[in-house]
Order: structure tokens, then sequence, then C-alpha cells
């Protein structure tokens, strides 16, 4: 094979200029056609079963494409559009209405207030399908010949037992169908490889359907394989694990084997862009790094040479978690600094500590959290022991400052979507407190939805695939999302933080101690969207107390809102047996939130963005980036294990050269000290970002930190680009 810098053009849009062999199998449109056939036709067979057999069509008949330019050679024709960010496949889209059809069946009364609070803003709540944590380790050590045998065995101990029809055996049955089709899919990629000059791909794919991996290379084909096969359904893996510990071992038996380090560099090459061809929504997450419960250093050689590849590359798909511990490698801590001032910033720190202190306020040991990996943009889960649905709730909290406001109902709509509240409040202490009954109010309104759901999760979505990775799966007979794992949690989180606690600030000041204003006529306001009311909208807009800031009055008011949520919530035991954790991140559901919230009492207007993760509100964070990581500093991040991610945006002139590579490190180190659990952020200025809205063909590479992943700026919606000029005209 060519060297990947030959390589790399016929590659790194492969999946976008597909073109799909018409003798390998049947159309996208046909299969689904086909897929949506089985979905509609009435059968007394359990839901598992039909999902399995379905999936087995599937595999046995869907189309291939072969890349002799990459040794991650095969693909499928599964109706993706990867234009943009890869949609969902036919099988997804076919089966997808189970859900909805579930609601309306077995919640109908939950499901049509579920409806209102959704129209009003406040976003999803549902059981999380699409943010899963293969178990790697157990998956590597048995791979799909073991599993197979493993759920065959267990099926045989139920039938010796005279177990013939329970749930267990039709769980069992849907995992030995769908690893049985993927054996076969193995069988048709090798019988079709062989019309192509790629013996070394050939060979992989005929072993990894006769046994577990044991080269570097195998190990890699069965990761991309595998995360093929689980999401063809609902389910995202959304880490690949600590790849630099789970794949040490066959990088060290490969040296030892005479393989040459520079040809398992060009593996990884080739690994990374598959995964930038993929298109990914949200990016490929892996995770490095990291320590022991005593706080030894997990860094190995294969870490080093992760970051090596990857920086030389300039991509950002994959994306890189970091977890960070005060005797972390320096070598590592330098090279992710340098990487992140270079603008090659698909990076998160995650801190060690601050995990581990967040999972004992939950119940679970260093012992267990130790191997936690983070799954999608912050978010840690113990891999191959815990279930933690990481995104069953987003919650638009500064609705319940409108509802606060507003009696409980919705400005724009008139919906009555809160609880029925006072309208004349006649201090700022018992509007607080009123808010706090208006979230807590739509919160359990949200728990409650979500752990009933939860009981019909095999009827919406059964995962065979998924829960094949665990071994408690395939010895108890349960699909993952009955709950076999040691630890089964639900996560909850809340957004929009900053346009809270300012507008909350505003009420406080401008209502109550100057009071400039009557709530009356603050609702008036709201609802006109300031108009006839521009000049205490610029007053409010000027004023100075706003969080992010680390001022007295905001921060307090946020620290009084998540102590309030962490005691009520954090650790609450579910029905499931699991616990509630507490996540804040929003990513761009900011934008969609905004969307529908009317105006708010900080002087933000209708319609525009509320605040993003924990960052202040857009220009806001007039005090720099000091006491900006001052006010996230003073959140209790053991509470919000879900993610507490402190977003950053530093001009290039302070981190140049040597000193300010020196600052901007301990500018990190500082952080996690003193307890901040993730960390991200980009190195721009203002006007770099103006000419690119301007001249987007001169800066078609330029890449910023979005959320939990990256993006190319001038792809960016100018919603989003305004957002990130914004934020860099105060920064700068």
């Amino acid at each position: 094979m060519k060297k990947f810098t030959e390589n790399r053009p016929f590659v790194e849009n492969e999946f976008q200029n597909a073109h799909f062999d018409e003798s390998t199998g049947i159309g996208a449109n046909e299969l689904y056609e086909a897929l949506q056939k089985i979905q509609d036709t009435p059968t007394d067979e359990p839901r598992p079963l039909v999902c399995a057999e379905a999936y087995a069509y599937l595999l046995d008949n869907l189309q291939l494409e072969i890349n002799e330019h990459t040794p991650f050679a095969v693909k499928f024709n599964l109706g993706i559009d990867y234009s943009y960010f890869a949609t969902n496949s036919i099988f997804q889209k076919a089966f997808s209405s189970q859900k909805r059809k579930i609601r309306e069946k077995e919640l109908p009364t939950e499901y049509e207030r579920f409806k209102t609070f959704a129209a009003a803003g406040l976003d999803w709540m549902s059981v999380d399908f699409t943010h899963t944590v293969p178990n790697w380790p157990y998956l590597l050590q048995n791979g799909f010949p073991g599993i197979l045998k493993n759920a065959k065995a267990a099926r045989a101990e139920l039938i010796a037992a005279g177990d013939y029809e329970s749930k267990q055996i039709v769980f069992l049955d849907s995992v030995i169908i769908c690893y049985q089709a993927m054996i076969r899919l193995l069988g048709r990629i090798y019988a079709y490889s062989l019309q192509f000059n790629i013996p070394q791909f050939s060979a992989c794919i005929k072993r990894l359907a006769e046994r577990p991996p044991e080269t570097l290379y195998e190990v890699m084909q069965f990761s991309v394989l595998y995360l093929y096969f689980e999401e063809i359904g609902a389910e995202r893996g959304r880490t690949l694990g600590p790849i630099d510990r789970l794949y040490f071992p066959y990088y060290e038996n490969d040296r030892k084997n005479g393989t040459p380090e520079e040809d398992l560099k060009e593996l990884l090459r080739y690994y990374f862009i598959h995964f930038t061809a993929a298109k990914r929504f949200a990016e490929q997450p892996f995770t490095m790094c990291g320590s022991d419960k005593d706080g030894k250093d997990f860094t190995n050689r294969l870490s080093h040479i992760i970051l090596d590849v990857y920086d030389e590359m300039d991509i950002y798909d994959p994306k890189i978690h970091i977890r960070y511990h005060k005797d972390l490698d320096k070598q590592i801590l330098r090279k992710a600094v340098s990487m992140i001032r270079n603008g090659h910033n698909s990076i998160c720190l995650i801190g060690d500590e601050a995990v581990f202190k967040g999972y004992e306020k939950i119940g679970i040991p260093r012992e267990d959290s130790q191997h936690y990996v983070i799954s999608g943009c912050y978010e840690p889960i113990v891999m191959g022991m815990e279930e933690a649905e990481i995104c069953a709730m987003r919650f638009n909290t500064v609705k319940c400052v409108e509802f606060a406001i507003n009696g409980g109902k919705d400005i724009q709509t008139g919906m009555q979507v809160g609880y029925a509240s006072e309208a004349d409040i006649q201090s700022f202490d018992a509007f607080f407190a009123i808010f706090l009954k208006q979230l807590d109010y739509c919160t359990d309104f949200a728990l409650n939805f979500i752990e009933k759901q939860g009981r019909y999760s095999t009827r919406i979505n059964p995962s065979p695939i998924y829960s094949g990775s665990f071994p408690e799966c395939l010895e108890k007979g349960a699909d993952v999302h009955e709950y076999p794992l040691k630890y089964n949690n639900l996560s909850l989180k809340h957004h929009g933080l900053a346009t809270t606690v300012d507008s909350l600030v505003a009420i406080q000041k401008y209502v109550y101690e100057r009071k400039e204003i009557s709530l009356a006529d603050i609702r008036k306001a709201l609802a006109q969207d300031w108009r006839g009311f521009e000049a205490l909208q610029a007053k409010v807009i000027k004023d100075k107390e706003k969080y992010g800031n680390n001022m007295d009055a905001p921060d307090k008011i946020m620290t009084d809102i998540l102590d309030h949520l962490a005691t009520r919530y954090c650790g609450r035991t579910l029905e499931r047996g699991g616990k509630v954790r507490l996540g804040l991140d929003s990513v761009y559901h900011c934008i969609k939130h905004g969307e529908m919230t009317s105006a708010t009492p900080d002087g933000r207007n209708a319609k525009t963005p509320i605040s993003k993760n924990l960052c202040a509100s857009d220009g806001m964070d007039r005090g720099g980036i000091t006491a900006y990581m001052q006010s996230v500093l003073k959140i209790d991040s053991a509470s919000f294990l879900d993610g507490v991610p402190f977003d950053f945006i530093l001009h290039p002139s302070a981190v140049e050269g040597e000193k300010g590579l020196v600052d901007f490190e301990a500018l990190i180190k500082v952080f996690f000290e003193y307890g901040g659990f993730a960390l991200q952020g980009n190195i721009i200025s203002g006007e770099t970002l103006k000419e690119a809205q301007l001249h987007p063909e001169k800066h078609a590479t330029l890449q910023v930190r979005v959320c939990g992943w990256n993006e190319y700026f001038v792809k960016l919606s100018k919603v989003k680009q305004d957002m990130f000029i914004k934020q860099c005209e105060v920064s700068g």
C-alpha cells in the first residue's frame, strides 16, 4: 500500500464520494421499503426478535464498497447522508416511530403533558439510547465469535434448566441472531475483498470472523466494524475507550514481533482519517491518560505517539479527552497545550479528582471510577460497569424565570406549562422561592416521565449488539436497558445558567431593590420584546453585575440555584436502582432554546440564543478569563458529574512565545488544582473570525471549538459565527 500522504486524497472524503457495488446487495431505498414493511406489519412476535430479524435481513442484503487506498477498506450502503454530519441509517429511520407509539399507548397523559413542555421550549425528556459506552475490554477479549459463543452458552444453560420461552431466551436469541448476521457479513466482505489487491485487509477480516483481534491493526479494524454494526440502530458508540491503554499491549506485541514503529504510526493515520471521513456527529471521542485510584499515571509510549500523529494530521475528528491529574506526564501536558495554542484544539481536559469526587458523591468508589472514560462531550462513564443515559433530559432553565414572572404560563404561546403560581410577589426572596418551585415542578415531571419510559426501553429500542458487550447482560439474559449492570444511573442537564442568573439579578435589583419597574411591567416588557422599555433594557445590559465576572451578587444566586438542584436531585435513588446525575452543559441547544424563549429580564431579546454551557452571556464576561474561571470554580462540580465545562477564548497574543505557553499551562493547573471539572477552548482573535466571515474561501480550514466538538468556522451558521465573534471581542 502507498504511504498515507499519497492515499489521503482518496480517503478523507470517501464516505461522501462512495460508489457502492450493485452486485453486492440491494440498494438503500429498496432495503428501507422492506424494513418499513417489517416495522408496519402486525405481529405477536416479541419486539427484540422482530428488530433482530430485520437487522439480520439488512446485513445479509446491504451493498458494499471497497476502497483500496486504506486498510479500513469496507463501507456499507445504509442510506446515510454524509454531506455534513452523518445522518441516521435506513434501519433507524424505519424503526424510529416506535418511541412515539409506545408513549401514545402506554403513557398517554404524560405524553400529552410532555408535548406542552416541548412546545414551550423545555426540550428533551427521554430514555437516551444514543450515548453508549461499549465494554471495549470485553469486546476485544472475545471478538465477534466470542460474544456469539457466550450468548449461546447462556442460552444453553436456560434450556438445560427447562426455560424455553422466557424473556431471557428472547433476549439471548436476539443477540445470537445479530452476531450471527455480523459474522456472515464478515464472510461476504472477505469474499468480495478477494477481487481487490488488498491481502492485508482480506486476511484481517477472515481472522476477525474466526477469533478475537490479536494485532494493533486487527484491534482498530474490529473497533471500526463494531461501531458500524452497533450504530445501524439508534445507538451511538460515543467513545473508542482509553485507546492508549487498550491498544498498548497490541502495540507492544507488534513491536516485539518486528513491526517498525513508523508502520504503526501509519495505521494510526489511516485510523484517524477514517473517522474524519465518516463525519461522525459531534465527532468520535476517545480518552487518554489519567490516573488510577492511587494517583499513578496511566501514560505510556502509545499516548505520546497518538498525540504526535494527531497533531501532524491537522484534523479535528476524532476528538480527544485527556484525563488530567497533578502527576500527568509533563510532556503530554505541554504537547496538548501547544496543540491547543496552534489551533489543533479538538482536545478537552478532564479533571480526574473532580470526577472521582463526583462518583463518590453518588456512592461509586475510586476502585471502580478509576476506569472512567468520557462519553460524548464531557460526560464520565465507568466503562464496563455503568449505564448513565447521559442526555436523558436537556432542560431550558431560563423558562422557569419566565414561569415565575408569568404565573407558570409561557409568554409566547400563553400555555400553562409550569404550575399556576401567584402573580403579585412582594419580595425577591418570595420570587426566588417561586422560581425554585417552578424549577422543581418541571424537573420532577421530566424525571418521572423519563423513568416511566424506561420501563418500555426494550420495546422502544432493543439493544442486542450493545448489550452483547457486557457479560452481565449475557449471564442474566437481560438487555442493557433492563439495567443489569453494576451501576444504572440517569442524567439530567440544566441549560442556560448565565441567562437564568443574570435575569434573576436584574429582577432583584430593578424590581425589588431600586423599584425602577414593577413585576407587572417586567411581564409587559418581556411580552413586547422590550418595545417601549428600551431605556431600561439598555441600562440592564450595561449593568456590570453579571455572572462570569467573579462578582458576589450573581455568583451567590448561581450557587443558590445549583445547591438547591444538588440537594434535591444529585444521588436520588431511581426506580431502576441507580442514581440521578446532574450536568450543566448545553452545547448548541442554547440556540434552539433561545428560539423558543421570550425576551428575558437580563435584556436579551426574544428568540435569540440563551447562554451556552457555563459561559457568561455573550459579551458579558467583562472581567477576563481569570474572573470567569473564578465564577466557574464556585460550582461544586462533584454534584454535577454529568458535565461542568469551562469554555475559554484567549487572544493569540496572550499565549505567544515560551512565556505564553508557560502561563497557559499554569492557568490549566490552577483550574484543576481548585476543583475544575473540564476545560476546553479557543486561541483566536475576533479579527480573524470577522475576516473568515467576510471571506470564507480564504479560511476554509479554520477550526473552532464549538461546544464538545470542533467545526470549521466557515461552515457554522451566521448565528453561531456571531456568537463566537462577540465572545472574542470581549476576551480580546
